[in-house]
């Protein structure tokens, strides 16, 4: 039942530690961890690895060697300190293992330091693993589930062993996991656990294995109740570094905002000066539109088909000696901007059926078709016809500017400059009101864009 417990309710390390497995963030944390390696200095890479790595307390059957880690060439290395026998007398173990252990609890200046935290080693022989494949849906629960088992999987029970689990491959096509399975009997475990203790240092994990690697071995056989230290994320060492941090980014952020704080009241009444500025002048440009719209309308609505003149001279001239016309109607069809000007056509030909080509070759006339079947005159070679087309628009005369005369010549009367200069740019004069003018022959209209000055409009 102690086991089962023990199972059911692991600490808040373990869980932290399954969840990040699961989620692929202890993975991802090596694989960054190694790259950002790279870019810290050699002394400080030094430094943290050295801090890292604990002196490996190695059992061997009755012997048990002490390994201290070192640098050599640059790299790191154990190098043994001492070996003592602990099938003997238990205080003399004791105290042999104590004089070992002050090697490591003495500095370099000779002054005492405080009890060391040491790795324990169990070596391969002494440890059970086997690799077995679970269903992905126990990873949640893995070591609980592992827990009810191991009497399946180990020649123990389960209260005989101290065992730990690592997920090492994910098949997701088959929804399974592989798991590595290591575990040690108690009675070997809590026997290092009362040497070590008894020498006088603190047991930080028990590994499964050889005192070369122990330091990167992600195995942990210490008892559960004894690895729940404190957590984590609940030691000073965590948390100073991202208080420094923080109050770093938080001045880095506050100050040049505090600097800057009269500068911005500054542009701000700038930018609201402008914003009202820029307002009236869009009310402005908005009202000079609308007249200039109002002013071009009826110019743009004259002059954007060909006028009544022009077209009269057309169908003369296009139209053969053996026509004539009974009816020309000339009109709008269409509402708002799609508009069209249609001429209607009715009277007598000698070949009726050519007066559609004719009228497609104009200059004036589009998409002209009969409007009903021509009728044969009895007695006669002629046919009464009904024709329909369509004005083509005409290009707009581009608008001619207006310029701001010279002011007057002291006397109020304009000198010879200046009406020159009028001549010249084809201004309007203050006196006269802006307006359009129009050719004086109508039948011009469509080459108006070709004489710059024609037509007098606001832009």
């Amino acid at each position: 039942m102690a086991a089962d417990r023990e199972f059911a309710l692991p600490g808040a390390g373990a869980r932290v530690r399954d969840f990040a497995r699961r989620r692929g963030i202890t993975g991802f944390w090596h694989w960054w961890t190694k790259e950002l390696a790279a870019l810290v200095p050699e002394s400080t890479r030094a430094a943290v690895q050295r801090r890292r790595m604990r002196p490996v307390v190695a059992f061997d059957g009755d012997t048990a060697t002490l390994w201290q880690p070192g640098v050599d060439d640059g790299q790191f290395s154990m190098r043994i300190l001492g070996a003592i026998s602990v099938a003997g007398d238990a205080e003399t173990v004791a105290s042999q293992g104590r004089v070992l252990l002050a090697k490591l609890a003495t500095r370099g200046n000779g002054a005492a330091s405080a009890p060391p935290r040491v790795t324990v080693a169990l070596g391969s022989r002494g440890v059970l693993r086997k690799s077995i494949v679970v269903p992905a849906a126990v990873e949640e629960n893995l070591r609980q589930s592992l827990g009810y088992d191991l009497d399946r999987h180990t020649p123990f029970k389960a209260d005989e062993l101290y065992f730990d689990t690592q997920v090492v491959t994910r098949d997701p096509v088959r929804n399974q996991i592989g798991v590595e399975l290591v575990a040690a009997l108690r009675g070997q475990v809590d026997s290092a656990l009362r040497h070590v203790e008894a020498w006088g240092a603190s047991v930080a994990s028990v590994v499964p294995e050889s005192p070369t690697t122990a330091a990167l071995s992600r195995f942990n056989l210490l008892p559960p109740e004894r690895s729940r230290g404190k957590a984590w994320w609940r030691r000073w060492q965590f948390w100073l570094p991202i208080a420094i941090l923080a109050t770093v980014a938080l001045v880095a952020v506050v100050l040049p905002v505090w600097q800057k704080r009269e500068y911005v009241i500054a542009l701000n009444d700038l930018a609201g000066q402008a914003f009202q500025q820029a307002a009236a002048a869009d009310a402005l440009r908005s009202e000079l539109d609308r007249q200039v719209g109002d002013y071009n309308f009826a110019l743009e609505r004259k002059y954007a088909y060909p006028g009544a003149v022009q077209i009269l001279e057309d169908v003369t001239r296009l139209l053969p000696d053996d026509t004539w016309l009974t009816q020309l109607e000339i009109k709008t069809a269409g509402r708002g901007k799609d508009t069209q000007r249609e001429v209607l056509f009715r009277g007598e030909s000698a070949n009726a059926g050519r007066l559609v080509t004719l009228l497609e070759d104009s200059r004036l006339f589009t998409q002209a078709a009969p409007r009903s079947p021509t009728t044969k005159i009895q007695p006669g070679p002629g046919e009464i016809f009904d024709l329909g087309a369509q004005l083509k628009p005409v290009s707009q005369p581009v608008p001619t500017p207006l310029v701001a005369p010279p002011a007057p010549a002291p006397g109020g009367t304009p000198g010879p400059a200046t009406s020159a200069a009028q001549s010249a740019t084809g201004t309007i004069p203050p006196s006269a009101p802006p307006a359009a003018v129009a050719p004086a022959n109508p039948a011009a209209i469509p080459d108006a864009a070709k004489a710059p000055g024609a037509q007098k409009a606001v832009p």
